[in-house]
């Protein structure tokens, strides 16, 4: 696919779906980056011990970012 056929598809998309783009790629971008995977190992870790968010605070946090218009 080409870089103009990859801007089309982008441009179609909802704003939903170029949010969850744009942090693939973003990840993507970072994936070999030794530091940015030590982090992520370390909040796998976390999460392994049971830090975790309730339902109520990722809704809390979901009606927060939304209100930012994020």
């Amino acid at each position: 696919m080409s870089t103009a056929e990859l801007k089309r598809t982008a441009e179609s998309l909802n704003a939903e779906e170029r949010v969850f783009l744009a942090a693939c790629l973003k990840h993507l971008a970072r994936v070999d980056d030794p530091a940015y995977r030590a982090e992520l190992t370390r909040l796998n870790d976390e999460l392994d011990a049971g830090k975790r968010f309730t339902l109520a605070q990722v809704q809390r946090m979901h009606e927060a970012l939304q209100a930012e218009g994020l």
